[in-house]
């Protein structure tokens, strides 16, 4: 910030994280937050399997994916601060510790669905996607869908229902950063990211 320069003010949902973690959040995303999703064989983290891990940061998206690279998930999620899921609290992270008991805990976990909740939102995340017009090529998929795709992947080796599986989960990943953008200008007054 340069000097005579006041600071970004902030609503009391951005008061309640560090200054210098508020100001990554809103402002530089790309440097310290992960945005992630995962897909299951199931509701149950107790019956049911975790089968993709998505992340992005910045652009990047990296996969983890069950019987490949799975394992190195929580190893890669431990490097950044700042969380970023939809529903995350009640399922991805739930379902995150049920297979990996040493997961690192976050500085901040924000949950979109919460947030989105608090505003007057009601609604999964396709729901919102619709409402705010942010686009996806896997339209009509649903979670059901991406436990139909790794059920063929795991049975027949399917490289298409796999590549379709992983699409989906980009998708899903994607579509959270420019959620959390309508979120902090909603919130905080801020302009969007990027």
């Amino acid at each position: 910030m340069a000097s005579g320069e006041s600071p970004v003010k902030l609503d009391p949902w951005c008061q309640s994280l560090p200054e210098p973690l508020a100001q990554e959040v809103l402002q530089a995303p790309e440097r310290h937050v992960l945005f992630l999703d995962i897909e299951t064989e199931g509701l149950s983290k107790e019956r049911n399997g975790l089968t993709v891990l998505g992340t992005m940061v910045g652009r990047c998206y990296r996969a983890f994916v069950a019987g490949h690279n799975l394992e190195e998930g929580p190893a890669y999620l431990a490097r950044f601060p700042v969380w970023v899921t939809f529903g995350g609290a009640r399922f991805d992270l739930p379902f995150l510790r049920a297979h990996f008991p040493r997961l690192p805990q976050p500085a901040l976990h924000i949950d979109l669905w919460r947030v989105f909740r608090d505003l007057g939102y009601r609604g999964g995340l396709k729901k919102l996607e619709e409402r705010f017009g942010l686009s996806r090529r896997t339209r009509g998929f649903t979670g059901y869908d991406a436990v139909k795709l790794w059920q063929r992947w795991r049975r027949q080796r399917d490289r298409r229902a796999l590549r379709l599986l992983l699409f989906y989960n980009r998708e899903d990943v994607a579509n959270l950063r420019p959620l959390l953008e309508i979120a902090a200008v909603k919130l905080c007054g801020e302009e969007p990211l990027g």
